[in-house]
């Protein structure tokens, strides 16, 4: 098999389905992730020699070797004619397999991806952290790369990016954008974030929060005067404190949970859900920003307060998932069948669809 004509044919077929991934397995069809379904391939089956040598042809030797040692890896490449894409390799019951990912050529602006204006002021931070959570393959890359567009369009200033693989690739606007991919520009994480400040940085792109080290490093990076953006994988704003604390033992998280306070400057959590119209996917967010109740129920460790406070703190651009949810069904841009599978507390939604709302009041959240 010719597996270069076979992963062009692939890819072809990706776009044309407007997917927005490929599965590859080895002795299986291609799969095609249409608007959240996985959909079986036209293209034929390619077998486990086929999946090896297309994979020695994506992966440089750097790459190889990661993927002897931890039976995964994930890289960036481009395709002549076909665009850029963020592919993982794993092995699986002894065998391969592989995800590829499209990546737009042109990061889309905010409202093109139904992204709240909230964020405007957000990407505007001079500094501190912003944390943009959500599970995996809920547009979490996007997101962090339309904020860096935006911030690249509106201020004169350095951006260094830190990703393991570089997936969208910047045009320096007003800002000057360098990109360093893990692995290739410099050995590890931890080697990248031990420099990154003396690189003369305003912002700078963590691709995920992985550890304590990398935490710390971007706690200090805010504090002395940077814009930190970076991912977590959590499923909503509360989870992703939860996730956080989970990289310190228990006697650092009230200190870790201080400088949250002071330098966290909004945490957003989000999931991709279909669009009314078939037309593609449109995300819904939960939004947490700084206030000075948020910063108290944080550096208090009254996180089971955090939801009523983000509900009450409408008027900051603040909102839950429901909250959200309503937004997107009324304005008719998603099913209310989709919004209910997407809610945490469906009962809730169907009230506010009825227009009954409760507890969105500020008043007794400090002081209960």
């Amino acid at each position: 098999m010719d597996t270069g004509k076979f992963l062009a044919d692939c890819l072809r077929e990706m776009i044309e389905q407007r997917g927005s991934d490929l599965h590859l397995k080895a002795n299986s069809k291609p799969r095609i992730r249409v608007k959240g379904d996985i959909k079986v391939s036209n293209q034929p089956v390619i077998d486990e020699a086929g999946l090896r040598d297309l994979t020695r042809n994506l992966l440089n030797e750097h790459q190889q070797k990661l993927l002897q040692t931890n039976g995964g890896v994930d890289f960036g490449f481009d395709v002549p004619g076909f665009g850029r894409y963020r592919g993982n390799i794993f092995i699986q019951m002894g065998k391969t397999s592989i995800v590829f990912r499209e990546i737009k050529s042109v990061i889309p602006s905010f409202g093109e991806l139904h992204i709240p204006k909230v964020f405007e002021s957000i990407a505007s931070h001079q500094r501190g952290l912003v944390l943009v959570s959500g599970p995996t393959s809920a547009g979490k890359s996007t997101t962090v790369a339309a904020i860096v567009q935006y911030i690249n369009k509106m201020r004169d200033c350095h951006i260094i990016t830190l990703e393991d693989p570089i997936e969208y690739i910047y045009a320096d606007d007003h800002a000057v954008i360098n990109q360093r991919q893990i692995g290739d520009d410099v050995p590890t994480f931890s080697e990248a974030l031990k420099y990154v400040v003396r690189q003369d940085p305003d912002v700078i792109v963590i691709g995920e929060m992985r550890d304590a080290e990398s935490f710390y490093s971007a706690m200090a990076a805010s504090e002395t005067g940077h814009l930190v953006i970076s991912t977590v994988h959590a499923k909503n704003v509360s989870q992703c404190f939860d996730r956080i604390l989970g990289f310190f033992p228990g006697a650092q998280r009230e200190q870790v949970l201080a400088q949250m306070s002071f330098n966290v400057c909004a945490i957003t959590s989000q999931r991709l859900l279909p669009m009314k119209d078939s037309t593609g996917m449109v995300p819904v967010f939960e939004i947490l920003v700084s206030t000075p109740t948020i910063e108290k129920l944080i550096r208090e460790n009254r996180l089971d307060k955090m939801s009523q406070a983000i509900m009450a703190g409408k008027e900051d651009g603040m909102q839950t998932f429901n909250q959200a949810l309503l937004d997107l069904y009324q304005r008719q841009l998603i099913l209310k069948e989709e919004a209910f599978l997407a809610s945490d507390n469906p009962q809730q939604l169907e009230m506010n669809m009825k227009g009954i709302f409760l507890d969105e009041k500020s008043g007794g959240i400090l002081g209960s």
